[in-house]
């Protein structure tokens, strides 16, 4: 007689040629990644790693863009303030990843303050997934057990998004030329922790721990803006609800946060069109949250902060010479804030008054280049 099916049978095998393609994928995933993807000079890698390693230590949070880990110094502030404090800038963060961060972050530690870092282009974006990178520089190392891994990838790109999770070649693949001396990197120390030499330019800029970026070089002389505010829409719908998410989750946290804008050339926001506006809404923004905004681009000489032409890497980057100062200066204040004293002499209320009484040297600079040429 005929030997009937056995339907488990099938079933199992099914099962199991679906199970050894799950496995062959992944191990050319895995293959693939070695030899295409360069993440031995991924900044955020070793940020997100030093991270993880001080869980339970940190009790002061930098968030922003390459304002915010080009700026603040963890270890001069440290040294000023006595916190154990750690910046999780990456570049081009937008609103959506400072959130990420911070949640995951406060998942490890007990935060005590967060500093956001509010570059003003970063809040007028209409959406994330118009700079996808900004998100994939973050979740590709956050650890694969992060809820907030796969909540920020599905927000920002939706299921799209995974794909680039997956095959993470398709967005950090290396120059050909770079790819024997990354395989050479990856098979001796190109991951060993405390080693910054990948991450070290001579001349341009150097990782020095704690997700801090020292930036060497002089801007050139060019302080274009590079984008002009709406006076009527200063903040995007998208960087709007993203601080409210911020503000509103610190507070379930009991996280004291302060809004902070790095300091900006004087010369590149005179070319900048309504800047006002944008200070005037986060002012509106922090006082409607029972918090601070510090533009430091507005500071008074009550800051002590000096900055020229030979502090700024480009139209609107401190340098590593410029971020030393400017951690020095916000120190003062943030000492001044901590211990309960108003900061408001700290800031001029507009920016014609800033541009007016006590410019930064930039902006002498460029109006005698300008002289110079119309002779």
């Amino acid at each position: 007689m005929p030997k009937h099916p056995n339907p488990r049978r099938g079933l199992l095998a099914r099962a199991g040629r679906a199970l050894l393609f799950l496995a062959i994928t992944a191990v050319l995933c895995g293959v693939f990644r070695f030899l295409l993807v360069d993440d031995v000079h991924a900044y955020t890698r070793v940020m997100l790693e030093e991270l993880y390693a001080q869980a339970g230590q940190v009790d002061t949070l930098f968030l922003g863009s390459s304002h915010c880990y080009r700026a603040f110094d963890p270890a001069a502030v440290d040294k000023a303030l006595g916190t154990h404090s750690f910046n999780a800038g990456s570049s081009q963060q937008l609103p959506d990843g400072s959130y990420y961060l911070l949640r995951e972050a406060a998942s490890i530690n007990q935060l005590d303050t967060v500093y956001l870092e509010t570059f003003y282009t970063g809040y007028n974006q209409g959406s994330s997934d118009q700079v996808p990178l900004a998100c994939y520089l973050i979740t590709d190392y956050l650890r694969p057990t992060s809820l907030n891994r796969y909540a920020y990838l599905w927000e920002m790109g939706g299921a799209a998004a995974f794909a680039d999770l997956i095959f993470p070649a398709r967005h950090a693949i290396a120059e050909p030329g770079e790819l024997p001396a990354l395989w050479k990197a990856k098979l001796t120390d190109g991951y060993q922790p405390g080693n910054y030499a990948y991450l070290t330019y001579p001349g341009e800029e150097e990782y020095r721990g704690n997700g801090f970026v020292y930036t060497f070089g002089v801007n050139g002389g060019n302080y274009d803006g590079i984008l002009n505010l709406d006076p009527e829409a200063p903040l995007s719908d998208f960087g709007r609800t993203y601080l409210e998410a911020i503000a509103d989750f610190c507070q379930e946290q009991g996280i004291r946060l302060v809004l902070v804008t790095a300091p900006l050339p004087s010369a590149f926001v005179a070319d900048t069109a309504h800047y006002q506006a944008y200070v005037e809404a986060m002012r509106d923004f922090a006082a409607a949250h029972g918090t601070e905004y510090w533009d430091f681009t507005l500071c008074t000489e009550a800051v002590g902060l000096e900055l020229g032409t030979e502090d700024f890497s480009d139209a609107h980057h401190l340098n590593g010479q410029g971020a030393e100062k400017f951690t020095a200066a916000f120190c003062r204040v943030a000492a001044d804030s901590a211990a309960g004293r108003p900061t408001g002499g700290y800031f001029y209320d507009t920016l014609d008054q800033k541009l007016t009484q006590a410019p930064d040297g930039t902006l002498a600079a460029v109006q005698g280049q300008a002289g110079e040429d119309g002779l």
